[in-house]
């Protein structure tokens, strides 16, 4: 029906988050109590399935209480686990983390963040590269002579000289992708290499990508290109100039970032303030015995 992690970790909120409630006792067994306060809490963290299960089903209901009673039970007994044993540390320590955690999550609830506004304009200006750069991007056709890693390549690249030749002085491209093209997925599309791609597009072999950004106009030629697939003639076909988006549009994300460091700033100061004061204690006897037995052993 439901999963002992999920009664678990709904019983854990509240041993971690709240006192003993000071209301009507609702559950009692062998001393063990739940209130109406505490249950009610722990009811409110249960799943939609689970608080479904109690209100309809009162043998589901008793065997979620029991749950409920088991934790708790287990939880006062672990109470009794004697003072200075590693048992009783671990515990502690735990129980000190859950703390420190909940004050934490206490004081982010309550912080009041200021209005970011004029600073996140601000920010737009000086880190306009950041938030509102949109590379160029390019679209090229091609056609490959194909080589295998390792393989000579120089009647390749002297066939690819020759093919790069006519096409510059004037012949059409698409036939010679259908006489010289080795790749098959490109040359059913007339050479087309079907991707809008920055310069240093994932996906793409890094000498392609160079070789479509070095070409100066639309409908010019790169040098040959080596790949690790073959020998390329790229054409550029299309370009979308780089542009910076206006404020408006990377509002949200500039204030979202401020905010984050914002809180950020704001935990390590109220982690600060609970530093060691010039009033501290330190038995340094104590300290010598504790750390002794961790001391370099000198050579």
């Amino acid at each position: 029906m439901t999963s002992f992690k999920t009664l678990f970790l709904a019983a854990l909120l509240f041993l971690a988050a709240s006192c003993a409630a000071a209301d009507q006792v609702v559950i009692e067994d062998q001393g063990v109590t739940l209130s109406q306060g505490e249950l009610e809490y722990l009811v409110s963290n249960w799943s939609d399935q689970m608080k479904r299960s109690a209100a309809s089903d009162e043998g589901d209901r008793l065997e979620l209480l029991n749950k409920m009673l088991v934790i708790k039970k287990m939880a006062q007994e672990a109470d009794k686990i004697p003072p200075g044993t590693e048992a009783y540390w671990r515990l502690s320590v735990t129980l000190m983390g859950e703390k420190r955690k909940l004050l934490l999550q206490e004081y982010m609830a309550s912080l009041e963040e200021p209005d970011m506004s004029a600073l996140a304009a601000e920010r737009y200006e000086t880190q306009k590269e950041k938030y509102a750069n949109v590379p160029e991007y390019r679209t090229s056709s091609h056609i490959l002579f194909a080589s295998a890693p390792g393989q000579s390549r120089e009647e390749v690249a002297v066939e690819a000289q020759g093919v790069l030749d006519e096409l510059r002085a004037g012949a059409d491209f698409e036939e010679m992708v259908l006489a010289h093209s080795n790749d098959p997925g490109s040359k059913t599309k007339k050479g087309k290499f079907d991707k809008w791609m920055q310069m240093g597009e994932a996906g793409v072999a890094g000498p392609y990508s160079q070789g479509v950004f070095q070409i100066g106009q639309e409908g010019e030629y790169s040098e040959l290109v080596n790949t690790k697939f073959g020998i390329h003639i790229i054409r550029l076909d299309g370009l979308r100039p780089r542009y910076f988006k206006t404020y408006e549009e990377v509002e949200d994300n500039i204030t979202a970032d401020l905010q984050k460091e914002y809180r950020r700033l704001s935990v390590t100061d109220y982690n600060r303030s609970f530093n060691m004061t010039d009033d501290v204690y330190i038995d340094g006897a104590a300290m010598d015995e504790i750390f002794a037995p961790y001391q370099a052993k000198s050579e």
